[in-house]
């Protein structure tokens, strides 16, 4: 266990002792490529968090409270209240303003009981509304009056010395249509910064800068921040959400002279890159960017990193930057690829994984992944992951396909009010929850276990980083269907699947439609105008790429084959579209 003997509100506070030292610069843009960008030393940015926690303690929030926040972007105001909630010994919970409907704040709001809702001028009004009319007793404070409040005494500081403490909760995508809100402890976030440190090599004694386009309601960049608010002459460069300037914005953040460099991404942001090179619209010139990307630690993960994906970062950056893996509930990391290997050991872990055949000789196309952090991350490969099994927890030979599961002090502490999930996924220690199929293969350079990722088992539909569940993407089109289109519940069932048609590490939102009855007449008007209309209608996890008619395959208890419904859409494409 990586223990410290400072309470939680001090392992933050070490990192503030240089009043005047600069710590954050906020980006917005303003369009046309004109950006803003305000600058927070130390000092300043330590007196908007005790500002923060002062509008906490006058709503009344007591230790172990939870504080919902309802931001619509990125803001330097959301990681003062995180800090100030540590100064409460409250606990910020986040809401996903990219893809959350009306009913899924709501649920989470009626999940996590919260005694004070945070949110600026941009969060979506009708939402706010809703939130306001169910929970009528429950104060709202604007971002707005954080800089006009008044600073809490540190003398009234909480110092809880519980590394277990929530720190934070963070809600999952939702595999079984309701997503789950994760309690990340302390100890957590500790071994977070441990494990990245380890896994990229910063030492000490390097000056540190994180580039942050991520949205911070995802556990990507929630860690990422943390990581630097606990790093003393760490740098935090947030950007409000992803614009073309970010590339021009990287380069000026090489050119302040730091040791290190650390860029959290996703695939997506690579594809952005180079369809602004096709079309030559890159915001600054193309060798100079390089020469910056040659210079950043991208963290990149999310979803599985390809040929293609490397090709451009061999391009772009002129070397294979650091894949890596988890989940919100690992707190972000499991595996990454480990410093110590040069670009030729990680193209050859790359291509072992392209190029994988079983000994019966079924070829496996896996991602490579990295490996555990020691001493902080383990990783193994089993048969089953259901209780009962006989292969319940047992490792699977090298490079035999299973089931990973994971260990180690960045683990959650459990699901909020839903004790029975948390005992399904946690097992003698061991998280069993991934859900993600993965085999290992033995370096022959250096005898260390390498991580493959082949697929999940879980419903989830990966789009621009983010993970979306198949229920509720479901949810949303049956919805628009029968709004749109009038059909009456009973007269169809839908059901999607994520497929890899135009990219190896995006998913295609593919749509089946099962129509009975009256419905039957609909179907050339869905066939020409569904994907169109649902495009503009829904959220952006939910607009569908590609839609058939057929009938939607599922089990004696109702639920859905998605294994044979992938089948299905691939034969109705024409051929497999799973990308080597």
């Amino acid at each position: 266990m990586l223990a410290s003997t400072k309470s939680n509100l001090d392992e933050y506070l070490g990192a503030f002792n240089s009043a005047t030292e600069p710590f954050l610069a906020y980006t917005t843009f303003l369009g046309e490529g004109e950006i803003h960008t305000r600058t927070l030393t130390r000092g300043e940015f330590l007196r908007l968090a005790r500002k923060a926690a002062s509008l906490i303690a006058d709503a009344g929030c007591r230790p172990g409270d939870r504080i919902l926040h309802c931001f619509g972007r990125n803001h330097y105001g959301d990681l003062a209240f995180r800090l100030g909630a540590t100064m409460t010994g409250t606990v910020p919970v986040t809401v996903n303003w990219q893809a959350d409907t009306v009913e899924r704040v709501l649920f989470k709001a009626a999940l996590t009981t919260p005694a004070l809702i945070v949110t600026d001028g941009v969060y979506d009004a009708d939402i706010l509304a809703a939130l306001r009319a169910h929970h009528s007793q429950v104060p709202v404070v604007p971002l707005d009056d954080l800089d006009a409040a008044g600073e809490r005494s540190a003398e009234l500081d909480m110092r809880d010395s519980d590394d277990k403490s929530t720190r934070i909760v963070i809600f999952t995508s939702g595999t079984t249509g309701q997503p789950k809100g994760v309690q990340l402890p302390y100890r957590s976030y500790r071994t977070n910064r441990a494990t990245f440190e380890a896994l990229i090599g910063v030492r000490p004694e390097d000056s540190l800068a994180a580039v942050i386009v991520n949205p911070l309601h995802h556990t990507n960049s929630t860690a990422i921040t943390d990581w630097m608010l606990r790093r003393p002459g760490a740098r935090i460069h947030l950007l409000e959400r992803y614009s073309t300037p970010y590339w021009r914005i990287l380069a000026d953040v090489v050119d302040m002279g730091y040791d290190r460099i650390v860029a959290p991404t996703v695939s997506r942001h690579f594809d952005f890159l180079a369809e602004l090179d096709a079309g030559g619209r890159l915001p600054l010139d193309g060798e100079a960017l390089k020469a910056a990307m040659a210079q950043t630690d991208f963290l990149i993960g999310s979803a599985p990193v390809g040929p293609t994906t490397i090709e451009r970062l061999q391009h772009y950056a002129g070397r294979i930057p650091t894949v890596r893996f988890g989940s919100t509930e690992t707190c972000l990391q499991v595996l990454g690829i480990p410093a110590e290997l040069d670009d030729a050991g990680r193209m050859d872990c790359f291509e072992r994984g392209w190029h994988h055949s079983q000994a019966n000789g079924e070829k496996l196309c896996g991602y490579y992944v990295g490996r555990p952090t020691a001493p902080f991350t383990e990783a193994r490969i089993v048969h089953s992951i259901t209780p009962g099994d006989a292969d319940f927890l047992r490792d699977t030979p090298a490079g035999v396909p299973g089931y990973m599961i994971t260990r180690g002090e960045n683990i959650m502490s459990g699901y909020v009010g839903n004790p029975q999930a948390t005992a399904e996924v946690l097992h003698d220690v061991w998280y069993t929850g991934l859900k993600d199929i993965a085999f290992r293969l033995r370096n022959p350079a250096d005898g260390q276990w390498d991580y493959y990722w082949l697929s999940r088992d879980s419903a989830l539909l990966i789009r621009g980083g983010t993970n979306y569940a198949y229920a509720q993407i479901n949810d949303e089109l049956s919805h628009f269907l029968r709004t749109q289109f009038g059909i009456e519940e009973a007269d169809f069932d839908l059901a999607v699947v994520g497929l890899k048609i135009h990219s190896e590490h995006e998913d295609s939102c593919c749509v089946t439609i099962e129509l009975r009855g009256e419905a039957m007449a609909q179907k050339e008007a869905l066939e020409s105008d569904f994907v169109a209309l649902a495009a503009k209608a829904v959220s952006k996890g939910s607009r569908p790429d590609h839609i058939r008619f057929a009938p939607i395959p599922k089990n004696f208890k109702g639920a859905i084959l998605v294994p044979d419904l992938k089948a299905g859409f691939e034969e109705h494409l024409g051929t497999a579209h799973s990308l080597p």
